[in-house]
């Protein structure tokens, strides 16, 4: 959970929104001195005493954490000329490399319904702090999940599904409701009492009117 955990679903079915909270990690609404052309689906360098360089879409790669992104490189002849590349590209890079997650349609809608509903993302960060961050507290404090001394990303994995296993068995033990057994039994009523019974109703009813 990188901190970009709100996506807007509006174009399935059924599903309006997920759970979403507030921007932060590696998202970025906008590129400082870029402007992304939808039509030809490209960056645009729009930085004053630059070359104007056009970085096109070369791609799709999987980073090293297993997240796609989508890559945006321009040519080295646009770049290596230019006055603004070591600020912009570095000092040894002569092209420019932008990559993007290829989720962030869905991270700006987030990102836009929270920036202008301010009352909407003050709901959300409450409801995050009661239901999200209990749990974080939970598993660092009470289950062993403040360091991880397991090697490895697989052992690693292993500790933490242990943990949420954990929590999730307490909770079910905890609310889990022993139903309640009934025994009925058929018993005979002589007569002359039942005769008795519905004579004292008669006369109750008679004394309330």
């Amino acid at each position: 959970m990188l901190g970009l955990l709100t996506v807007f679903f509006e174009d399935f079915k059924g599903v309006r929104e997920c759970f979403a909270f507030p921007n932060f990690g590696q998202y970025k609404p906008e590129r400082e001195g870029f402007i992304y052309n939808e039509n030809l689906n490209q960056y645009e360098c729009i930085k004053e005493g630059g070359n104007k360089a056009i970085l096109p879409f070369k791609g799709i790669r999987t980073d090293s954490k297993g997240y796609e992104k989508k890559t945006f490189r321009s040519s080295e002849s646009d770049c290596k000329n230019c006055p603004l590349r070591e600020q912009c590209c570095g000092k040894v890079s002569k092209f420019k490399k932008l990559d993007e997650s290829i989720h962030k349609p869905l991270y700006d809608k987030m990102h836009e319904k929270l920036t202008q509903h301010k009352a909407y993302h003050c709901r959300l960060v409450k409801r995050r702090s009661s239901t999200v961050e209990p749990v974080l507290g939970t598993l660092i404090n009470h289950h062993n999940m403040k360091r991880i001394n397991s090697r490895g990303m697989a052992q690693a994995n292993k500790h933490v599904l242990m943990a949420a296993l954990c929590y999730n068995l307490k909770k079910y033990l905890k609310f889990s409701r022993k139903q309640t057994q009934y025994l009925a039994q058929i018993m005979s009523i002589p007569n002359g009492m039942l005769v008795s019974s519905k004579i004292v109703l008669h006369r109750q009813i008679l004394s309330l009117h």
